[in-house]
């Protein structure tokens, strides 16, 4: 968390509202947050404007005619923009809580601009960060992350993928999805909504799927994330997900709720010291 839904969000947040707009100063109170080569600050970007942004798995790269800010939010990275003529956004880690007063203390970088918005980065971990570099080497960048396929990009599909875990026949389930050279975007709780909906269990050898099984998997995929990202990514918040019942997340943060396919209970389990929600009923562990 925050993880692809989150971060797209953010993407198009950024897209709809800030690109064209100029940035006319900024402040930055966690020094460490910004890495660049000698010779780039923030500085270098006061007076130019946004002119796109791009999102691959959970990296985000804010785009100005010379330079490029990388963004990526870590574990409880949080963007908000507000002010001027936007109709503003929040996205990112739940806490604080989007409506609260900014900057909030763990604000480390607020960027001004033209038309009186700002955009908040704030994070209560001290992870998050921002890469600047120049623009010509953005492609470089990308290639050296070494990223698999983005669940949302067209590159990402059945035949890929059936094949992909053909490849990795000794790998488990839930480290093998969660691996971004393997796909990219995919973090704990949408590993755990998408191994539920195919009712495969986290810790199942790649292995060990049909055909189908691994098929099912690829679509419980991209139907979890048709559910995510229109909404900004899923509500959970110290680990427990919004009370109601029905109402997605289906198993992430419910233990001891109703499993809403089989009516059994979710428990809590973890994989690779990975806090894990399944139903056992519907997702039987496999065989030592």
């Amino acid at each position: 968390m925050p993880e692809l839904p989150e971060v797209e969000a953010v993407r198009r947040g950024i897209a709809e509202q800030l690109v064209g707009r100029v940035v006319t100063g900024y402040e930055l109170t966690l020094p460490k947050l910004v890495e660049a080569p000698e010779g780039l600050t923030l500085d270098n970007l006061v007076g130019e404007p946004i002119t796109g942004v791009e999102r691959r798995g959970k990296y985000l790269a804010i785009l100005f005619p010379q330079l490029v800010a990388m963004v990526h939010l870590k574990l409880a990275g949080q963007v908000v923009l507000r002010g001027g003529d936007t109709p503003g956004f929040a996205a990112g880690h739940p806490v604080p809580a989007f409506d609260t007063e900014l900057p909030h203390k763990s604000t480390h970088l607020v960027l001004h601009f033209d038309n009186g918005a700002r955009l908040y980065l704030t994070d209560i971990r001290h992870f998050a960060r921002v890469q600047l570099l120049p623009l010509d080497m953005l492609e470089d960048y990308w290639e050296a992350l070494k990223l698999g396929p983005d669940t949302c990009s067209p590159e990402f599909t059945r035949e890929w993928f059936v094949e992909a875990i053909r490849g990795r026949r000794l790998a488990r389930l839930k480290p093998l999805l969660l691996d971004q050279r393997f796909v990219a975007g995919l973090g704990n709780i949408y590993v755990d909504e998408a191994l539920h909906r195919a009712k495969l269990h986290p810790e199942r050898l790649a292995a060990t799927l049909s055909e189908e099984e691994a098929s099912r998997l690829y679509d419980a995929i991209v139907e979890i994330l048709d559910i995510a990202v229109p909404m900004g990514g899923a509500e959970i918040l110290n680990g427990r997900a919004v009370p109601d019942h029905g109402r997605f997340p289906f198993v992430h943060g419910r233990e001891g709720a109703v499993c809403t396919q089989c009516g059994g209970t979710i428990i809590k389990t973890r994989v690779n010291n990975r806090g894990t929600y399944l139903c056992p009923t519907c997702q039987p562990e496999p065989a030592r």
